[in-house]
C-alpha cells in the first residue's frame, strides 16, 4: 500500500514548483520532503519529477499521477470533513422556506434525516408559494422552483423534474380518455391556481409540436397536494408534480394520461447568500438534500 503522506508531499512539491517551497509551506524538513518523494517514486518504479540544479518538471506520468493523488486527497479531506461534522455538536434553529406542493412528499423526509444525524438541530420550516425576503422573514434558506429573478442570490439546482398528466384509473373508465390535447377541454380538469386566477394555461409538447391549453378548471387549489388527493378520487383530470404522484403511479392509484405529450422540466433550487458566510446548519442541511435526492433519482422516480 502506498503512503498516502508521501503522495501529499508529492503533490505539494510539485503545486509548489520546489522541495524548498514545498518544505517551508508543510513544515518539513526539506530532506524529509526530498526521501518521502524519492521513496514514492521506488515503490512505483518510476520517475515522477525531473530534478535539475535550477528547475523542477513533472514527466508524462508524473503529471498523471499527480491527478490522481490529488482526486485521493480531496476525497480523503471531504470524509474527514464528514466525519468531523457527524462527530462535532451541531445545534441552533435552521429556517428555511419551502413551496407547499413539496412539502409533505418531499422535505418532510429530509429533515427527519437532517435531524436523525444532528438531534440538537431544530428546523423551522415556512411554507409558502411567494418569494420571501431573508432579512425581513429571517429565513437562512429557501427552497424555489422554476427559474430565478433575484441574481444578487446564488442558487443551486437540486433536482430536475416534470409535471404529468395524471388521472384515476375510475375515473377513465367512466370517460374516453383524451387522445390529443385539445381533447382535454372536454374532461373536467382539475388545476392548481392561483386565488381569483379565473384561466388556466397547460402548454404540452411532443417532440417539435407543441400545443397550449386554456380553460377554466372544475375545481382549482393553490396546493398540489390537493389537487393530487382529488385526482386520485377520480374528480378530474390533473396535472402533478411527477415528485408528488411518483409512488401513485408505480402502485396504480394513477395513470398517465396523453404520455407522448409533455410538460415542461423544472429545476428545485436551493437559494442562498453564498458559501463565505454560510452556516453548518445551513451546509449540512444542503449536504442532507444532495444525499436524498441521490437516492431518490437513483430509484428512478
Amino acid at each position: 500500500m502506498r503512503d498516502l503522506n508521501a503522495m501529499a508531499v508529492f503533490a505539494q512539491v510539485a503545486q509548489s514548483g520546489s522541495f524548498s517551497a514545498a518544505s517551508r509551506h508543510l513544515g518539513m524538513p526539506l530532506s524529509t520532503v526530498s526521501r518521502k518523494v524519492s521513496d514514492l517514486e521506488a515503490s512505483l518504479k518510476v520517475k515522477l519529477l525531473e530534478r535539475s540544479t535550477r528547475s523542477l518538471r513533472l514527466t508524462e506520468i508524473g503529471a498523471v499521477y499527480l491527478d490522481h493523488c490529488r482526486q485521493g486527497m480531496a476525497a480523503f479531506n471531504t470524509a474527514n470533513l464528514l466525519v468531523e461534522d457527524r462527530q462535532a455538536e451541531v445545534s441552533g434553529v435552521l429556517r428555511i422556506s419551502i413551496p407547499p406542493s413539496l412539502a409533505e412528499s418531499f422535505f418532510v423526509p429530509i429533515i427527519g434525516l437532517y435531524q436523525s444525524r444532528y438531534p440538537k438541530a431544530k428546523v423551522a420550516v415556512l411554507i409558502t408559494e411567494r418569494i420571501v425576503d431573508r432579512i425581513e422573514d429571517g429565513v437562512d434558506l429557501s427552497f424555489r422552483a422554476g427559474p430565478m429573478a433575484d441574481t444578487s442570490l446564488i442558487a443551486r439546482k437540486l433536482v430536475r423534474y416534470r409535471h404529468v398528466l395524471v388521472a384515476a384509473p375510475a375515473y377513465l373508465a367512466e370517460h374516453d380518455a383524451p387522445r390529443c390535447p385539445s381533447d382535454l377541454t372536454k374532461h373536467r380538469l382539475i388545476a392548481f391556481s392561483f386565488w381569483r386566477q379565473s384561466n388556466k394555461r397547460w402548454t404540452l409538447s411532443n417532440g417539435k409540436k407543441q400545443q397550449t391549453v386554456t380553460f377554466e378548471p372544475h375545481v382549482s387549489f393553490n396546493d398540489y397536494a390537493a389537487v393530487h388527493r382529488s385526482v386520485v378520487l377520480g374528480q378530474g383530470l390533473a396535472e402533478v408534480p411527477h415528485i408528488l404522484c411518483g409512488e401513485s403511479l408505480s402502485d396504480g392509484a394513477l395513470v398517465e394520461v396523453l404520455p407522448k405529450w409533455r410538460f415542461q422540466d423544472i429545476d428545485l433550487q436551493a437559494v442562498h447568500t453564498g458559501t463565505k458566510n454560510m452556516s453548518r446548519l445551513v451546509r449540512l442541511f444542503l449536504d442532507t438534500c444532495s444525499e436524498h435526492i441521490g437516492a431518490y433519482n437513483s430509484a428512478g422516480r
